[in-house]
């Protein structure tokens, strides 16, 4: 009877393991040919979107390069290398790939946001390290000799109104650097997308213009340089929702002989703001 008893354990432990391996086969079968007759480039798309960024890299670096989606493919492994390096705090790596991202890829606005972080976060860095060495700093002791050989002793004091309106000047700067980019990154996306999603993106830009106009710069001493590029950030802003504004109204997704003068005075302002915004980071 102990005997028969251990038969029927044993039979039904080994009808259970031969259960388990026959669902194991079935879900690799099923998991297989799901994926039967995808491209490399198809597999990979699909691993991105359900962050399986291992898989999603191993199928993108086997795509051929005269395969027709190689530039995306690798548009999108330097994007997965970019987030991968963003989430692991390495930022000058993660800026290096994700500068890289095509313009018509859909992972390129989010690669934009990254980059505008990591934008804000340096010049964040910066700002307050030199806030910092202007707290730490001392009044200068200059030290002069008299004819008669007697040494005087003069404070060259921090002049307390110049020091708030630097750091109000900085602030400023920051801030509106870190609205070029994501304002830009609208742009771009509103330019390149389909007549059915640009009203989207041109209200995406209408509310950053808006932004920008509540920016504040407040120093009592304004500096120069900075107005100057409030000036060119608000013309280069208005220029570029102009010529959305133009395609949406001649009901046309791409450029036209009546919006490329428009197009073409925004790129040129673009420029402008750009050197001037570097400028200016370098003089304050």
């Amino acid at each position: 009877m102990l005997l028969q008893n251990r038969l029927i354990t044993g039979n039904k432990s080994v009808s259970i393991i031969r259960a388990l391996l026959l669902l194991s086969v079935i879900t690799l079968l099923f998991t297989g040919c799901s994926y039967f007759g995808m491209s490399n480039y198809e597999k990979g798309t699909i691993f991105l979107k359900d962050k399986k960024f291992s898989e999603a890299l191993h199928e993108f670096q086997k795509v051929d390069p005269d395969n027709t989606n190689f530039t995306n493919a690798q548009s999108k492994i330097n994007y997965i290398n970019g987030l991968l390096a963003f989430n692991d705090d390495r930022k000058s790596e993660a800026s290096v790939f994700l500068s890289k991202v095509l313009t018509n890829d859909e992972y390129y606005h989010d690669s934009q946001l990254m980059l505008e972080k990591i934008n804000e976060a340096n010049i964040e860095n910066d700002l307050q390290s030199q806030i910092d060495e202007l707290k730490n700093k001392k009044d200068t002791v200059i030290i002069k000799k008299e004819v008669n050989g007697t040494p005087r002793g003069e404070k060259n004091p921090v002049d307390p109104v110049k020091k708030e309106d630097l750091e109000i000047s900085r602030k400023y700067v920051s801030d509106a650097g870190g609205m070029i980019t994501r304002f830009e990154s609208s742009y771009q996306s509103a330019k390149d997308a389909p007549l059915s999603s640009k009203s989207d993106f041109s209200r995406s830009l209408e509310v950053t213009y808006k932004e920008f106009n509540y920016l504040k710069y407040t120093a009592q001493h304004q500096d120069a340089g900075v107005l100057e590029l409030k000036k060119l950030i608000s013309a280069w802003m208005n220029k570029r929702i102009a010529f959305i504004h133009k395609l949406l109204s001649d009901k046309t997704a791409t450029e036209t002989p009546a919006s490329a003068p428009l197009r073409e005075e925004g790129d040129k302002l673009y420029t402008a703001m750009i050197n001037q915004l570097n400028k200016v980071k370098k003089s304050i």
